[in-house]
């Protein structure tokens, strides 16, 4: 199996305008909820000012971020060896990113209910909001964390890569290769994610751990094919 490569030129455009439109997509709601706290403030004297400026400055952030990183994530990948092979490119699942951010959906749904068709203290809606925005965050962050860890393997080493302000790279020759494992929890195992573990000897710098990626057999399957001794079979 033999993925695409990066893409350059009008392909690189298209990418980054499709990603940067996923961090708007995200931010602008945040930001417009922000806008109408603010201005609730104004002529309701229960809702707080700083509600409001939280709920800007949360989204301005996470646009902002997002730009950065959707910019970052977006560029080449390191070169390749003279004939060398790419035959699988994972980046870690968004699943988890995109569960914790339909939980927030519905929370956020209590809060509209509550804060607007209720008599309730306001305590419970800010509540019900501040649980979803976490929910929210923590699903937009694993996003865009995910979209700057790569897993490559190729026909002489497996590859992990992570580009976030600094550029961190860890790969693991082929030939080095003394142990590959697959770890998977129950959910991850009901989800149809893993972990692949590449090891070379002992110690972090020896080690790859490929996770939450989606099908791992395949990945793991696709490093014992490579190795001497299966090749020798």
């Amino acid at each position: 199996m033999t993925t695409s490569r990066t893409p350059y030129g009008f392909m690189l455009f298209v990418r980054l305008i499709v990603r940067m439109t996923i961090a708007l997509l995200v931010s602008i709601p945040i930001i417009a909820l922000g806008a109408i706290l603010l201005v609730y403030s104004q002529t309701d004297g229960t809702v707080p000012a700083w509600s409001g400026i939280a709920a800007i400055v949360t989204g301005v952030v996470l646009l902002i971020l997002g730009f950065y990183m959707t910019a970052v994530g977006s560029f080449p990948y390191p070169n390749l060896g003279d004939g060398e092979d790419v035959k699988i490119e994972r980046h870690p699942t968004m699943k988890p990113a995109y569960a914790r951010i339909m939980i927030s959906i519905p929370l956020f749904i209590v809060t509209a209910v509550i804060y607007a068709g209720s008599e309730l203290a306001y305590i419970f809606p800010f509540i019900s909001f501040m649980f979803g925005l976490w929910f929210f965050f923590k699903g937009v962050m694993r996003y865009f964390r995910n979209l700057h860890i790569t897993y490559i393997v190729t026909d002489r080493r497996a590859i992990y890569m992570y580009k976030f302000l600094y550029l961190h790279t860890n790969e693991i020759p082929v030939g080095r290769i003394v142990q590959i494992s697959e770890k998977r929890t129950l959910i991850e195992a009901l989800s149809g994610r893993g972990t692949v573990v590449v090891s070379s000897g002992i110690g972090s710098r020896m080690t790859i751990n490929m996770e939450e990626i989606d099908n791992p057999g395949a990945v793991a399957e696709a490093l014992r094919s490579m190795l001497p001794s299966t090749q020798n079979n």
